[in-house]
């Protein structure tokens, strides 16, 4: 019913999602009504597992309510990009969302139906459900309908092979004639699946290992060494720390920030769109590559030394108090020692998460805000859909960058065909196992000469359109991208919220000028 902000509980510093009701209906007071129901209603779910909301009010005309913030995706945002259910998340997803509706069922609370974004992978890959408690149900269904819903939902996140435990109980839940009685029936059958012993989340196995490190030092201070243990451990963190200030200074190539500023122009003319349709489109220009991380630090290298013109970049709909810097790019200043950000890494060491990255690579973790604010920085826009659909495929409709021809070999483009969940493998298709070099893939190059659009990240655009699952608009964003198997052009994702980012998604900018001649 309105806008959706990361905001901040100022008075005891916490993160909220901050839901506001639209300007437009503040004068409606069904809306009004309805909106503060539904707050009511989510506010009386308090279960762990389910997201909590924390109050609802008005202020000045605007009517509000807040809710736990989580840092997470969903189940939809991972599916559209690729990626897939392992069999321990796939049988935590069931358990939560087994949870989730066992409890509203016997609190009596009523709920709109589950899906596959209200289903959330958080930190550790903890389980979370949004709080779908309403005041009315949207729409009417059984438990049989909601059981269906739910194994559907994972079975089509599960991979094709390797997680036999979470399809046997995903296909009880989508099957009506064989479903459990309940919910609270399912949790016993799912507590059968589920190993007798789980592994220690990541966090706990990290706080467990400084603790036996704070241990061993403190035992260390303790006890009395003698001088030749104290000159041999010197010596020992003296070479250390030379062989660590050699490494951080020597660089790497991935540090040169090569000129890839190139546009190409589209002409214009009638093209093919989607399954068939011609559009016509005047000429523009777009970037013959997508935006790199090289690029996009010199943005915010521009907005940390100019803070008076920031605001001239920002689009007017930005929330107050956002700023560009992508998802985990910058230095985690507050641990001990700092944490450096993907940025650093690839401009240090070449290397971000098991995998080669160079600050040639392209920019992700940007939002459609920040995507927006950099065109404009470079008085540039972003390219509507159509107009990246033209520029990827050319005017006579062809499936991938390069033609119609199926890659079989998986090569042309930097796409998922060869993504593997072991740390020590991927890429070997391909040659890169998450991103690369946006000038790197020659084969995924486009009748027009854009370089990319069939894999490596997807993109923004800047169009903007009703979201098929109600509740407002959502950019388009289009391409393939190392995550997916996909790597035709013509696919759409309409899913992501403006606010959102994601580690395989970033942008490239248009113009309505020729480019400069050579």
């Amino acid at each position: 019913m309105g806008p959706i902000y990361r905001a901040s509980q100022t008075n005891i510093e916490r993160l909220v999602r901050f839901y506001v009701l639209d300007a437009a209906l503040t004068s409606d007071k069904n809306a009004i009504t309805r909106f503060l129901s539904n707050a009511s209603a989510k506010a009386k779910a308090t279960n762990p597992v389910i997201m909590a909301v924390y109050e609802a009010g008005d202020s000045e005309g605007v009517y509000f309510y807040s809710c736990e913030y989580v840092p997470c995706r969903s189940i939809g945002q991972l599916r559209e990009s690729g990626g897939t259910l392992d069999e321990t998340t796939a049988l935590s997803v069931l358990k939560a969302a087994g949870e989730a509706l066992d409890y509203f069922a016997r609190e009596k609370i009523e709920h709109d139906l589950l899906t596959e974004n209200a289903l959330l992978i958080g930190p550790g890959n903890r389980i979370r459900v949004a709080n779908i408690a309403s005041n009315k149900a949207a729409q009417a269904f059984d438990v049989k309908a909601e059981m269906r819903r739910v194994g559907e939902i994972v079975l089509g996140a599960l991979p094709t092979s390797g997680t036999q435990k979470a399809r046997d109980l995903a296909t009880q839940l989508a099957d009506p004639e064989n479903c459990p009685p309940s919910w609270a029936a399912f949790l016993q059958t799912v507590a059968t699946y589920q190993p007798k012993a789980v592994i220690a989340d990541a966090y706990k196995l990290d706080a467990q290992e400084r603790a036996a490190i704070r241990i061993v030092e403190e035992s260390k201070k303790r006890q009395k060494r003698g001088m030749i243990i104290n000159s041999m451990v010197s010596l020992v963190l003296l070479a250390a720390a030379l062989f660590a200030i050699k490494y951080a200074l020597s660089g790497s190539k991935s540090a040169t920030v090569r000129s890839l500023e190139e546009m190409v122009e589209v002409p214009a003319g009638e093209f093919i769109y989607q399954d068939g349709k011609k559009e016509t489109l005047p000429a523009f220009s777009i970037d013959k590559y997508e935006v790199t991380i090289g690029q996009y630090a010199q943005f915010l290298d521009f907005l940390e030394k100019n803070p008076d013109k920031v605001a001239q970049y920002e689009h007017p709909e930005q929330p107050k108090g956002k700023t560009h810097v992508p998802v985990e790019w910058a230095d985690k200043k507050e641990l001990t020692p700092p944490f450096p950000g993907y940025y650093q890494r690839a401009k240090r060491w070449g290397r971000y998460k098991e995998a080669a990255l160079d600050v040639n690579s392209p920019v992700f973790g940007v939002d459609w805000f920040d995507a927006y604010a950099y065109a404009k920085w470079k008085g540039r826009r972003l390219p509507t859909e159509l107009e990246w659909e033209k520029a990827a495929r050319g005017t006579s409709g062809a499936k991938f960058s390069w033609g119609n021809e199926e890659d079989a070999s998986h090569s042309r483009a930097n796409t998922g065909a060869d993504l593997d969940p072991d740390p020590k493998k991927g890429g070997d298709k391909d040659g890169f196992k998450r991103w690369n070099p946006v000038d790197a893939k020659k084969g995924d190059k486009s009748p027009f000469g854009m370089v990319g659009a069939s894999g490596n990240v997807s993109e923004w655009t800047g169009s903007i359109v009703p979201s098929p699952e109600g509740g407002g608009k959502v950019p388009v964003i289009r391409g393939g991208n190392w995550k997916t198997n996909d790597p035709s052009v013509t696919r759409r994702i309409l899913l992501l919220m403006d606010l959102q980012q994601d580690d395989a998604l970033g942008f490239r900018t248009a113009s309505d000028t020729a480019p400069a001649k050579k």
